[in-house]
């Protein structure tokens, strides 16, 4: 082998390393972009279930009714659990992609 030819594979392999690192670097700046999503999503859950706490002391001592609150409290928090599923598939994807 020439030094032309070494030198011509030492190059490309450089610039596969490199490629390969801009595209673990990506994947990981994804990876967390989606599970800081999921943190946000778990946040208004965790507001939500506090909320629903205080609506029903409040309805209690004033002797109201607080089952159509109540629904309308988990109807939003299951759209968040849907929510939270749909990016964990993504981050899921995204992991088995980069196996591959």
């Amino acid at each position: 082998m020439g030094f032309n030819e070494f030198f011509d594979k030492v190059v490309e392999t450089s610039s596969n390393a490199v490629d390969k690192a801009v595209d673990t670097t990506k994947r990981l700046a994804n990876i967390s972009d989606l599970k800081s999503k999921i943190n946000n999503y778990n946040n208004e859950k965790n507001k939500l279930f506090t909320q629903i706490g205080m609506d029903i002391y409040i309805a209690k001592k004033q002797g109201e009714s607080f089952d159509t609150a109540i629904d309308e409290f988990v109807s939003k928090i299951d759209t968040l659990n849907i929510k939270i599923e749909q990016v964990q598939e993504k981050i899921d994807l995204i992991k088995s992609n980069a196996n591959n």
